[in-house]
């Protein structure tokens, strides 16, 4: 009976332990992360991936995709731009405001008034992006307040809707919430 309880023990915690990929053998620009939705009956899963294309050493391009039956519905692109002083790197999420240069947290809170200071600049809601690392693996990256800051801000953030059919009620009517973190999934070939 002692080695049936083990096995069962031993099955349990090998079906429990999620799949892990190593980082160190993935190429930056082909791992895939991802957010599952933990509703029930809910198949929606965010990913987070690194995106090709020029841009300046301290920068690196991304883009969030949310996928549901399968098919993509809505994605956002978005810049990590990482000090070259301080090991710091923040999120930066484009405006949907056709043809500004200036970022969501710009236009969001562009339109709170300080009495005190009237003519100053208002001052960039900063998204801090931390990788979590656990020897040569990063099996997680968070986001501060992200989820927050979308929900406040989803207005604001430059979405590419791709299929209207496949969007929530609450994504139709409150916007579009980004994930706290996400967690290393695969590295594409």
């Amino acid at each position: 009976m002692k080695i049936v309880g083990v096995f069962r023990l031993c099955l349990a915690a090998a079906l429990a332990m999620p799949t892990v990929v190593n980082a160190g053998q993935c190429d930056r620009s082909k791992r895939v992360y991802a957010f599952d939705q933990s509703n029930p009956g809910d198949d929606t899963k965010i990913f987070y991936k690194v995106r090709t294309g020029e841009h300046p050493f301290y920068a690196e391009l991304i883009k969030f995709e949310t996928w549901r039956k399968s098919k993509l519905v809505w994605s956002i692109d978005g810049v990590v731009i990482c000090s070259d002083v301080l090991p710091m790197c923040n999120l930066d999420l484009p405006s949907s405001k056709k043809n500004s240069d200036k970022s969501v947290s710009y236009e969001c809170f562009k339109e709170i008034d300080d009495p005190a200071a009237p003519n100053e600049p208002a001052v960039p809601f900063l998204i801090p992006v931390t990788e979590i690392f656990s020897g040569e693996q990063t099996p997680y990256i968070a986001f501060g307040n992200l989820t927050a800051f979308s929900l406040a801000c989803s207005k604001h953030m430059g979405v590419h809707i791709k299929r209207k059919e496949l969007l929530t009620e609450d994504e139709r009517k409150n916007g579009f919430v980004l994930p706290p973190f996400v967690r290393l999934e695969s590295c594409q070939e």
